[in-house]
């Protein structure tokens, strides 16, 4: 992964929040302890940070948990969102925020911030021709 995605990941969720998506990523289900030793090897992390912070984003819909074997020890947190889904989300509101401000200045921007891009505005088109015949 490069250092510009993850800086830019971590501008939208937080340093640490995007630090354990991108661990949980990379590793898959993780237990905090799991999660906390793995974080604690790239930066100086306490264990109860590791657990707030998790808390914070099992609220958000980042991760999920899951527990196989009973006992608390045994609960595993998972990303519940790919990279996919965290940079469509951050888009919608923040293109939501500009619309409900500015209308149609901000749809015209966006316009132009695709224009010279033949794949990005191949897959707008594709995008408004799949939304509006669903909403047939």
């Amino acid at each position: 992964m490069s250092s510009r995605r993850k800086a830019d990941l971590g501008k939208v969720l937080g340093t640490r929040q995007a630090s354990i998506v991108e661990y949980l990523w990379a590793h898959g289900p993780q237990s905090v302890s799991e999660l906390h030793r793995g974080l604690s090897e790239r930066e100086d992390l306490a264990y109860t940070t590791v657990f707030t912070e998790l808390t914070r984003m099992l609220k958000k819909g980042l991760v999920a948990k899951g527990n196989d074997g009973g006992s608390h020890l045994d609960v595993r947190y998972r990303a519940a969102v790919t990279r996919e889904d965290v940079v469509a989300r951050i888009v919608a509101q923040t293109l939501g925020g500009l619309i409900s401000a500015h209308g149609p200045a901000a749809v015209h921007g966006f316009v132009d911030a695709v224009a010279n891009d033949g794949a990005a505005l191949a897959e707008l088109r594709r995008l408004l021709h799949d939304r509006s015949r669903k909403r047939r």
